[in-house]
């Protein structure tokens, strides 16, 4: 039989016994080892037993805690009575568990039919739910359909229904020095470096964090099937503030000659599996779909090149850059040529046209002598610069 060390105070614990309706006393000394068998019986709820007397030591320091204790500090809503029926009330024991601290861990034991909630709880409501993917039914959990989620539902935008992991913190609600900053979660690694168990120690490639999903399969023409890896909100009220922040600190030279990135923006495929993307998309609008832009889309600083473009085949087509009105008809485009064309204008690089050299309307070009712009007619007229 598995046994579990752990270190009991003097109790008695009533669990059940072999036969149906049976009971029997089970004496516990302080040292005592409790049986695989009879820690399930604790768990489920089966023995009767003042845990507030039933002490737990992990170690020889003899500072132990009681069982009750340990059990609220990691509460199950399952412990304050909770039945995960899908029809009987869970408010009850859910405003238990989350009472037990000002920010508990608080779990949710998975069952098929799910909980059933009547009031719920304010979807802002501090702690760590371990949700596991449970069902949440009843006008408790509000009408997230149209905007109004409660209890499983995120509180900056309740359309959004967690199902597995919420957090709510509140790190504002602890004092700081100045120049600190208050973290709710904090993620760190330590200082990559070569690996001499690696078959090329000089190659070890690490990431911190990694998240990933796959979009799936069954969409086609009228479907909406959408998928997002990461989905940040930030809700501007009276105080301004940053959404993302990156950092790249320069606190040494860089030896490997290798470049380094802020934002790296890559991906691959299927040759000539190409689909609608885009890689930066920035919009903004009112809540109603009418006009509230941002300020400024794209704003650089302290940067030696701002924007640098590249083709890297002579094959490539399309453009550095392209713009259109309000209707969508094109007001300009800078070409992989080069090329600009800017309500017409169309600036080439410096030549001399031949007489009678056909030509696109609005084009510009020049020589050492004249400018030579395109008519209507498709022929370039010149203008002498002496002239100018």
């Amino acid at each position: 039989m598995t046994r579990f060390p752990l270190l009991l105070a003097s109790a008695a614990l009533l669990l059940s016994g072999p036969a149906l309706g049976q009971s029997v006393i089970v004496p516990f000394k302080a040292g005592h080892t409790l049986p695989a068998d009879d820690l399930i019986t604790v768990q489920k709820g089966k023995a009767d037993l003042d845990l507030s007397r039933t002490t737990i030591h992990l170690s020889s320091s003899g500072n132990g805690v009681s069982l009750a204790q340990r059990l609220a500090e990691q509460p199950s809503v399952r412990d304050f009575g909770a039945t995960p029926d899908g029809k009987t009330p869970a408010d009850t024991a859910i405003a238990a568990a989350f009472a037990t601290s000002p920010a508990p861990v608080v779990n949710f034991p998975y069952a098929a039919p799910g909980y059933y909630l009547t009031t719920g709880l304010a979807n802002e409501t501090l702690g760590i739910y371990r949700l596991n993917g449970n069902l949440f039914s009843g006008p408790g959990v509000g009408k997230p359909e149209s905007g109004g989620g409660l209890f499983n539902a995120t509180y900056t935008n309740p359309w959004n229904v967690t199902t597995n992991l919420k957090m709510e913190f509140d790190p504002a609600a602890l004092s700081q020095k100045g120049n600190v900053t208050n973290q709710a979660l904090s993620l760190e690694c330590r200082p990559n470096r070569p690996n001499s168990g690696n078959p090329n120690p000089n190659r070890n490639w690490v990431a911190c964090i990694y998240r990933g999903m796959d979009t799936g399969s069954g969409g086609g023409p009228g479907t909406s099937i959408s998928s997002e890896v990461d989905n940040d909100v930030l809700n501007l009220s009276s105080n301004s503030g940053t959404d993302y922040e990156i950092d790249v600190n320069f606190n040494g030279t860089v030896l490997d000659g290798g470049w380094s990135r802020g934002i790296f923006l890559t991906g691959g495929g299927g040759t000539g599996n190409n689909t609608n993307s885009v890689a930066l998309d920035i919009m903004h609008v009112a809540y109603d779909g009418s006009w509230l832009p941002w300020t400024t889309g794209i704003s650089m600083r302290e940067a030696t090149n701002m924007i640098q473009l590249y083709r890297t085949q002579a094959i490539e087509a399309g453009y550095f850059l392209q713009t259109f009105d309000q209707t969508g008809a094109e007001t300009s485009h800078l070409d992989k040529n080069g090329y600009a064309n800017v309500q017409g204008i169309r600036l080439l690089a410096s030549s001399t046209p031949a007489a009678g050299t056909g030509c696109n309307k609005g084009s510009l070009t020049w020589d050492d002598n004249a400018l030579y712009l395109c008519t209507s007619a498709g022929t370039y007229k010149k203008a002498a610069l002496s002239a100018l």
